[in-house]
């Protein structure tokens, strides 16, 4: 059932069902107090009847006069608060009526000699009827706790019809007279008017609602003024933003895209596909994650109020590049709201071509152009890195200089053509060996190769195999024409940085002559260098 949603119908209900919960509470209480208080005040009844025939039980004691104990008795029961009487006297006279049997309380009086102080001639005990006291202290409770409830539902409906008229049904005047007022139209927007005036807290409300209503005329009026020219200038600036060049969009405080022009949209969408991928801007681009931490942080710097960069990104198969304007939004910058709830702007260009230019010229600049390993020069700063990080960590080095065997017979016999495929094949080779991300390879100069692999613990036994799993790859066949193949050698030198040297220089010639002995005992082999060798 729906309760009314007239303001008066609620209170009245608010008013009589809190008036009979605290009546229900308040009843309670008293019928439980009230229960114990009356059980208590007929047990002390039944300790006066006993006391009153204390006198006349002790001389019949005294006596053993059982006629006068029975009249004693059968007088007690036939008060409806006794279920049960015994007198005990002289001579073991003992006489008991009544439910006396299985009773844990009793009023029990001691009868003294009539004539001799502080001698007992017996006992008087009364039982109390339980149940009877119950009934009668339930009774008189009940009965109670419905005057108190009668009281409180008389109250309540007297209260609530007083609110009525003296609160609710004013505010409901006022309310009626409120509801045909038209914002939107300012010729609905009449004076309120109220019978009591001024003279009470509503008559003051009308008043202040009157005030508002003048000066909300006068507002409208200039709103529309201004509205007009906002639209012209929403108009001028919405051409502006659909017609840039540039992606443009607003992330609310979840990184979600909440407005995007449609340049935004060409940039992150497949060709005959209009939608997007997602509305998350970080997984729009690639690095989600050190996308997201730039962003809140962003937020968090209050200085930080804009950043730019060149952040990848894959759309369909096509990888590009975009040049990112990140700024929060002048007029959040200037509001005290938490920064969680700062707008960010993001303006992007595509600049894929501009960054591929870039990245094959640092490539170039960074590599061999033979074989694409890296070259001396980006090589020994890797390597430099690395021993660092070796030294740091507390790691080994592991350092591996390969100089090729019989590689200038090869130039000799089938051309240089022929010795750079060798050398690009002998490259393939060792970078599908040492692939791991942190493993360095590196084209030293001429047949010369350096690798290097850090690793959390040094063992020889392990290293030297991976070295000669490297001259075995050496040493398979290699074609060098349709119909013609050959086969060179390896000899290589392994230093452990930073135990062979703690400095780079100290480590490569240590790798550097450690090489040149392979070569003189032999060639086709691999050795660690040995200090004591070398002292």
């Amino acid at each position: 059932m729906k309760i009314s949603h007239k303001l008066y119908v609620r209170v009245a209900l608010s008013i009589a069902l809190i008036s009979v919960l605290v009546s229900l509470a308040s009843s309670t209480l008293s019928y439980y107090s009230g229960l114990d208080e009356r059980k208590a005040t007929n047990y002390l009844l039944v300790g006066q009847l006993a006391k009153t025939m204390e006198k006349t039980a002790a001389i019949a004691a005294y006596l053993a006069d059982r006629e006068l104990s029975q009249e004693i008795v059968n007088g007690l029961l036939s008060n409806d608060l006794v279920k049960g009487v015994s007198i005990s006297g002289e001579a073991n006279m003992v006489i008991a009526q009544g439910s006396i049997n299985n009773q844990t309380e009793r009023v029990s009086i001691k009868l003294m000699h009539p004539f001799i102080t502080d001698s007992q001639v017996g006992t008087l005990n009364l039982y109390p009827d339980d149940k009877y006291i119950q009934q009668q202290a339930k009774k008189a409770s009940k009965k109670e706790v419905m005057l108190m409830l009668l009281h409180s539902i008389v109250i309540a409906f007297f209260v609530s019809l007083m609110v009525h008229r003296r609160l609710t049904r004013p505010i409901q005047n006022l309310t009626d007279s409120f509801a045909s007022i038209n914002p939107s139209d300012p010729q609905t927007m009449r004076m309120l008017l109220l019978k009591n005036g001024a003279r009470d807290e509503i008559g003051k409300l009308v008043t202040g609602i009157n005030s508002l209503m003048h000066e909300l005329h006068i507002t409208i009026n200039n709103e529309r003024e201004l509205r007009q020219k906002t639209q012209e200038l929403e108009s001028k600036f919405r051409l502006i933003f659909e017609q840039a060049s540039a992606g443009i969009c607003l992330l609310d405080e979840d990184n979600m895209v909440t407005t995007h022009n449609p340049a935004f949209a060409r940039y992150f969408t497949i060709a005959d596909n209009s939608d997007m991928a997602t509305l998350h801007f970080p997984q729009l681009l690639n690095n989600v994650e050190k996308l997201q931490e730039l962003l809140n942080e962003i937020r968090r710097e209050d200085t930080l109020d804009q950043i730019t960069l060149d952040i990848e990104c894959t759309v369909g198969q096509t990888t590009k590049w975009m040049h990112c304007l990140f700024a929060k939004l002048s007029d959040q910058r200037n509001s005290q709201r938490n920064n969680q709830s700062c707008l960010i702007e993001v303006i992007l260009h595509d600049v894929t071509e501009r960054a591929e230019r870039e990245f094959q010229t640092r490539f170039e600049a960074d590599h061999d152009p033979l074989t694409h390993l890296l070259n001396r020069r980006a090589g020994e700063k890797m390597l430099h890195k690395a021993l660092f990080d070796s030294i740091k960590n507390r790691h080994s080095l592991v350092l591996m200089m390969i100089d090729l065997d019989k590689f200038k017979p090869v130039n000799d016999t089938y051309g240089h053509e022929a010795g750079d495929k060798v050398l690009i094949e002998i490259a393939r080779r060792i970078k599908n060996r040492f692939c791991l991300p942190t493993d360095i390879c590196i084209r030293w100069g001429g047949d010369e190769f350096v690798v290097a692999r850090q690793i959390a613990n040094f063992d020889q036994q392990l290293s030297g195999q991976q070295a000669e799993g490297i001259l075995e790859d050496i040493l398979a066949p290699i074609h060098v024409s349709e119909y013609e193949k050959c086969e060179i050698g390896a000899s290589i030198g392994i230093v452990i940085g930073p135990n062979d040297g703690k400095v780079l220089h100290e480590l490569m010639v240590n790798a550097d002559n450690t090489m040149y002995q392979v070569k003189e005992k032999g060639r086709g082999h691999v050795a660690f260098f040995d200090s004591k060798k070398h002292l």
